[in-house]
Order: structure tokens, then sequence, then C-alpha cells
């Protein structure tokens, strides 16, 4: 039998839409609305994208359990087959349990499906089991302190915390704090189906997002969910090194495929051409950088530029703004949130419409 591939199903029809399987993992304790809002929002967006005629993947949520046989869907076979899931999600837990010790079988189907290209998204517990999994090693990421949850408070941190509720790194998304299934959400909405219906979505439910977390909403959002497995190998190498010192060559390399080939796939998939995509995240690496306090010439030197005026250039052409004036910028919300009141309350979760 065939190793289980990352594909997305296509329905027979020329002109019918791509179905891209989201998993939400379920296991003891897990967040219990985590599956029927994010399917909600699925719905809505789906309805949305087709009122507009627009192309492109539609989210359908399933939901995967532990079973005799490892894990398995609840639903939805018949539509996927063997197919690992574009994006695996997993929630948190409810508050009032405590994590048991993760199920290895669990654990090794992550590892799996990482290594099938899936895409793999994580809030607040969750994230610990990604870092159980050993996917985490050497990545920003937004995860829980280990030490809340017993089962792996033995477990030795091999990543780099991030302050932020919210850190996309490409093919791996992790969310942690009292909003972060909400965020966590938003994210893959702008990931599957662009931003624009992510701020359809926003206004739809009315909801109140602080500016820096909608920074992080609204950054670079590349698409890992084409199903070009050539492709996905070369994204996830350029995430992991945030392309800094590559070049076409590097790329071929990667994804084993000659230059014009490259080219043409590469275009197709994510909409952009290597170089473009590089500079791309380059730019939101470096977007990271001065928000974490650092200081321009030092951040241009980690993304990659020696040369301080290209750096400025590339920076203002993508975020509009050049890097010394956003860093400015930046200070400023920092101070108007310490000096002030919250004006309007942020929504504790996102709720179904009636």
């Amino acid at each position: 039998m065939d190793a289980p591939r990352n594909t997305l199903q296509q329905d027979r029809r020329p002109d019918a839409p791509t179905l891209m399987e989201v998993a939400v993992v379920e296991f003891p304790g897990s967040l219990r609305a985590a599956a029927p809002v994010l399917s909600e929002l699925a719905q809505r967006c789906n309805r949305t994208v087709a009122a507009g005629r627009r192309t492109g993947a539609r989210m359908l949520v399933t939901r995967w359990t532990m079973s005799s046989r490892g894990m398995q869907r609840v639903a939805g076979a018949e539509l996927f087959g063997d197919a690992l899931p574009a994006i695996i999600v997993i929630p948190g837990s409810e508050s009032s349990w405590s994590m048991a010790p993760p199920d290895e079988r669990l654990l090794a189907w992550l590892r799996e499906c990482h290594d099938g290209c899936s895409l793999l998204a994580a809030c607040d517990e969750g994230g610990l089991l990604l870092a159980a999994a050993g996917v985490l090693a050497g990545r920003p990421v937004s995860v829980p302190d280990p030490a809340r949850c017993q089962a792996l408070r033995t477990m030795v941190p091999s990543w780099q915390p991030c302050e932020r509720t919210l850190v996309d790194d490409g093919d791996l998304l992790t969310a942690a704090g009292p909003d972060a299934w909400k965020y966590l959400s938003l994210r893959l909405i702008a990931r599957v189906y662009g931003q624009s219906v992510m701020n359809t979505v926003i206004q739809q439910l009315q909801l109140m997002i602080p500016r820096t977390e909608l920074d992080d909403l609204e950054r670079f959002s590349p698409n890992f969910a084409h199903g070009d497995r050539s492709i996905l190998r070369a994204q996830r190498w350029l995430h992991g090194i945030a392309a800094r010192g590559v070049g076409l060559d590097d790329i071929c390399v990667q994804a084993g495929l000659e230059p014009r080939t490259l080219q043409r796939r590469f275009l197709k998939a994510t909409g952009m051409r290597p170089i473009e995509y590089c500079q791309r995240l380059r730019i939101a690496k470096a977007q990271l950088l001065l928000q974490a306090g650092g200081v321009v010439d030092q951040v241009a030197w980690a993304v990659g530029y020696s040369d301080q005026s290209a750096f400025r250039r590339l920076f203002l052409r993508i975020v509009g703004l050049t890097p010394a004036r956003y860093r400015r910028q930046l200070a400023a919300q920092q101070r108007e949130r310490a000096h002030s009141r919250p004006v309007a309350r942020v929504l504790e979760s996102i709720r179904p419409a009636a």
C-alpha cells in the first residue's frame, strides 16, 4: 500500500473548488468548542467566497481522535481517503482538565504529518504537544510554560519562546493566551482564503482586534496548501532559515527541480516568483525583530542585507513605511497601550453566528 499523501481532494467537476481538509485533533480534555467554532467559520468563509464567485480552496473541518488503530477521522474518510490533512489544528485543554501524558501514537502521527508537509497549528497546550513531538526545535513559537502542565513538566525547551500571542512561522502556527483560539482561527482563514476574507469575517462578527494582534494577522501569509510537494519542501526550508543568503540555485536543490521548472511551479503554487517570495519572507522576519526592539542596522544584517539602503527601499516598498518609522510607530503604540485604558473589550472567543 502506498504511504499516506498530503494532497488536496479534487472534485471531479473541473469548475468545482478544491476541498482542503483542516483536521482538529481531539484528545482527553481538549477544548470541546474547537471543531464546531472552526467549522462554523469555515462555512461562513465558504459562503463569502462563493457569493463573490472567487476561485481557490474551500476549508472542510474534520475531527480526528485516537482509536485502537491509531489516529483516525471521526468522519470524512469517503472524501479524503488515506491522504494526510492539509492543515492539522491542535486546540488547548479545557480549564477544568489536567493534561494527561501524550499518547506516543499521536506524537508519531504529528511527526509523520509534518514530514508529509502538513501545516501544523496549535493553541496553548496544543503547542506543547507539538513540542513533545519534536517538531518545534529551533523555531520561534508562542506556547505556554511547560511547568503549568504536570505531564510535560520535565520537557526541556528546544524552541525559541516569543512573547507575542500569535506566531506564524510558515509551516508552524502557534498561539497562546486568553484569545489564542480566536487569533489562530483568524490566521488560518487568512492563510486559506486571503486577508480580505479574514477582514470580512472580523467585520461580520464585530470583533475588536488590538493593533498589535492585527499586525500579526495581516503579516505575509504564504500559501502552503497548493499540494505541490516539491515546492512545499523548498518553502519549509526557506522558512527554516528565513531565506537568508539564498539564491535561486539553492532553492532548486531543495525542490529537486531545474530552474525553469522551479520558476513556473513556484509561481503557480504561491503566486510569487522565488526571489520575490524570499524578499517578502525576509521583510516579515525583519518586522518581528523590529517589534522585539531590534536596531534597524542590526535587523538588516540579521535578515541578510549588508546594504542598508537596499534594505530600506525594499522595506518601504513592502510595508509602506521605512524601517525607522515603522520602529517609531511601534514604540508609540506601546506607550499608548501602557498609559491608556482599553476603549473596547476584546471578545473572549469567536461565537458562531446565530
